[in-house]
């Protein structure tokens, strides 16, 4: 969680703090180490576990370490039958079955990062990077620029502000006019063509609108470089265009069924410069 500097954290804040701690490297932590990266007592700590552990989001590990808990497969399963981008974007993704398709992404805006939130490998041999469930930053991937290229101007500007220098190293200007030109290429092309994170695939993304005026989602198609050609690459941009444009156009229209409350999507906000 992103404070402000100087801002003191709550207890709250601290117990979901913890969670971050968890990851694919360090999928375990005693409450000794937790203590250590807390700088808390062994009683405020044992608290803050056992505030997570109540509500499933920690689980009993070996020897006497905790693991990410039951509660977050649960949301996670809610998420997937909920959401109204997944609802509306599987079933056409379904029908999309062209032979140049190696691989479907689905990423969505959250925070000041993208999250990749659907993959369907069609081709067996191909090597992905983006995983269900993996983050990445706004600047690295066509998922991220896409999504991006399409930031209210403000917004846009902040981003600049914050990260000149990775939008530098990027190759995407090295100041805020020859960022916002390029970022006006992209959305006048439609589409973002990318493998910089994965230098085996061709990846090519759409943006996909909840909104008129809003995009906080993208489309990626991937296919492998080894087995393909220019031609094919434009005519895997032209599908995946497409595909995104139909989905936008599906959830711009969309109303939740039997009086339920109308659909939330996320709304590409970032953090104050």
């Amino acid at each position: 969680m992103l404070k402000s500097p100087g801002q003191k954290q709550s207890s709250a804040d601290k117990v979901l703090q913890i969670l971050d701690f968890f990851t694919e490297e360090a999928p375990a932590w005693t409450v000794e180490m937790l203590m250590a990266e807390l700088g808390s007592t062994r009683a405020t700590t044992y608290r803050y576990v056992k505030a997570l552990y109540d509500v499933g989001f920690l689980a009993p590990g070996a020897n006497s370490s905790y693991v990410l808990g039951p509660r977050i497969i649960q949301l996670d399963r809610q998420i997937r039958r909920s959401d109204p981008l997944l609802q509306i974007a599987l079933p056409v993704l379904e029908k999309e079955t062209s032979p140049l398709i190696g691989a479907k992404n689905i990423s969505s805006f959250y925070g000041d990062k993208v999250l990749s939130i659907y993959v369907e490998r069609c081709d067996p041999d191909i090597f992905l990077t983006m995983e269900r469930g993996r983050v990445f930053s706004l600047i690295y991937g066509s998922p991220s620029r896409i999504i991006l290229a399409y930031l209210p101007p403000y917004q846009m500007n902040n981003f600049y502000t914050s990260n000149a220098e990775e939008v530098a190293k990027a190759q995407l200007g090295d100041s805020w006019e020859e960022f916002r030109k390029s970022m006006r290429r992209v959305r006048r092309q439609g589409y973002c063509v990318g493998n910089r994170m994965n230098p085996a695939v061709f990846g090519v993304s759409a943006p996909i609108y909840h909104d008129k005026s809003v995009v906080s989602a993208s489309l990626t198609y991937t296919r492998r470089i080894d087995i393909t050609t220019e031609e094919q690459n434009i005519e895997l941009a032209a599908q995946v265009v497409a595909a995104a444009d139909r989905i936008s156009k599906r959830l711009i229209a969309y109303e939740p069924e039997d009086g339920a409350l109308g659909p939330v999507f996320t709304t590409p906000r970032l953090p104050p410069a």
